[in-house]
């Protein structure tokens, strides 16, 4: 006796249907990435390096459409109004993701809800930085010295809100700290002030810190994470040196919710090979980030556990969401 389906199932296994067959014939154009940030930049960069690696893979050009401003808003709500085709991609950072919805009222989306990951590029933790000459070697001498000198000691971010800016409330807030932020038009002026005596420290991204400290212009006291970096294994965890700040910085992929599985799946397929490759384990070293490509799935739990991390942190640091 045949099986008879119902209109509704019928109709439900023809879209199945046509979503694999579109998966399979799929990418048939190029894919564009967004960058919600400046050229030239380190997500740019890291955007770029991906691209290339992927426009192999796929045999279509990726393209990267960078489109600054509002901290990362304009890009990620140009990606979110884009269709659900896997066409576009947005590079997503723990920062836009995470940190600036926090301090802001007025968010124009929801990661978790108006985006599906495709994948983590990697882990981009923060490092402590001091000039050569500041008399401290550890996290633990700074806040010792930073206490012997009430209303002396500055810190330097890039802007007002972020990762840096973050660490460093979150820094006075632990240890009764009376540090006062100076922000910076971007990371390279930040790093800059420290090395010029402007201020005393700054928190700084890998990629633009590791020229300066292989110079010895920079002193690095910590960085974040749960593993040392690669090229600097003397330098300790935040953790390692008594002061366990839980919150690492991340960039990945993502596309607008609702892009077909199969799609997501084949995207995920190829950021791991790029990932992957020896070559580009270095690239990304370079650029601050440590190589961690993982699901789909695995990106949605760190979104869902790190974002009220982050929360939680700028509540305890006394920052009001403006």
């Amino acid at each position: 006796m045949a099986r008879r389906f119902s209109p509704a199932v019928f109709a439900s296994l023809i879209a199945c249907a046509t979503i694999t067959a579109q998966a399979q014939d799929w990418p048939t154009k190029p894919v564009r990435i967004v960058v919600p940030f400046a050229p030239g930049g380190v997500s740019d960069i890291i955007a770029r390096t991906v691209a290339a690696s992927m426009s192999q893979g796929l045999g279509q050009p990726v393209v990267v459409d960078n489109k600054p401003g509002s901290q990362g808003f304009i890009g990620v709500q140009n990606a979110k109004s884009s269709a659900a085709d896997g066409y576009t991609l947005v590079l997503m950072s723990s920062s836009v993701g995470c940190v600036n919805p926090a301090l802001r009222k007025d968010v124009p989306f929801d990661i978790s809800k108006d985006f599906d990951p495709v994948g983590m590029v990697g882990a981009a933790p923060l490092v402590m930085v001091v000039a050569p000459d500041m008399p401290v070697n550890s996290v633990a001498q700074f806040i010792e010295y930073a206490k012997a000198s009430p209303n002396q000691v500055n810190y330097s971010s890039p802007g007002i809100g972020g990762s840096a800016h973050l660490y460093g409330s979150v820094m006075n807030a632990r240890n009764g700290l009376d540090m006062q932020l100076v922000p910076y038009q971007g990371g390279v002026p930040a790093l800059q002030a420290v090395i010029s005596g402007e201020v005393q420290m700054t928190f700084a991204d890998m990629g633009s810190a590791t020229g300066q400290l292989q110079a010895e212009k920079l002193k690095a006291l910590a960085i974040a994470g749960e593993k040392r970096w690669p090229k600097f294994p003397n330098v300790p965890t935040f953790a390692e040196a008594g002061y366990p700040i839980n919150l690492v910085g991340w960039v990945g992929l993502m596309t607008p919710a609702g892009t077909p599985q199969p799609v997501i799946d084949r995207l995920n397929a190829e950021l791991r090979k790029f990932a992957q490759a020896p070559e580009n384990h270095d690239r990304l070293l370079i650029s601050g980030v440590q190589p961690n490509a993982g699901s789909p799935a695995d990106m949605a739990h760190a979104i869902q556990e790190g974002c009220p991390q982050w929360a939680n942190a700028i509540k305890e640091a006394g920052i009001k969401p403006e």
